[in-house]
């Protein structure tokens, strides 16, 4: 008698805990979904912002050949520190230097042949979206260090 009570404890536990996982994931699993929309939507960069003008079919076949042409650029085949037997630190540290640099001119790069792809309306509300974004992260920041002057006993 016992041993039936325990057995069916032990099934309506590992049934609930299927059923709830599964209510669960009914309702959350849109992980993979909302990651890659966030991925496709470049929250917050300046392509963001891009996307967010009214661009003709020209402006947007122009900024994706700019695309296009700084990624062939950026993974370009590099020299390597490594080798069958050996690793250089001082080869390898300056390549990372050079990356970063190149990264930074690259980006600059892509950001000026984009902004003259823009007639004058375009960059004129290119300008009021990011000093708007500029105003919303101050007054977040604002908002966040009033906060800590005022926790009890902190600040």
């Amino acid at each position: 008698m016992k041993k039936r009570v325990i057995i069916s404890m032990a099934l309506a536990t590992v049934l609930a805990t299927g059923l709830y996982a599964k209510g669960n994931c009914d309702r959350g699993c849109d992980y993979n979904k909302s990651s890659k929309m966030m991925k496709k939507s470049h929250k917050g960069g300046f392509m963001s912002f891009v996307y967010n003008l009214d661009l003709d079919d020209k402006q947007k076949e122009q900024i994706q050949t700019i695309k296009k042409e700084m990624m062939k650029k950026r993974f370009a085949k590099k020299d390597s520190a490594f080798t069958a037997t050996d690793f250089d630190k001082e080869k390898y540290i300056q390549l990372m230097k050079q990356k970063r640099e190149n990264m930074i001119e690259s980006k600059a790069e892509m950001i000026d042949k984009i902004y003259k792809v823009l007639n004058k309306d375009q960059k004129k509300q290119l300008k009021e979206m990011m000093d708007k974004r500029k105003e919303r992260f101050s007054s977040m920041m604002k908002k966040r260090m009033n906060f800590d002057k005022n926790c009890n006993g902190r600040g």
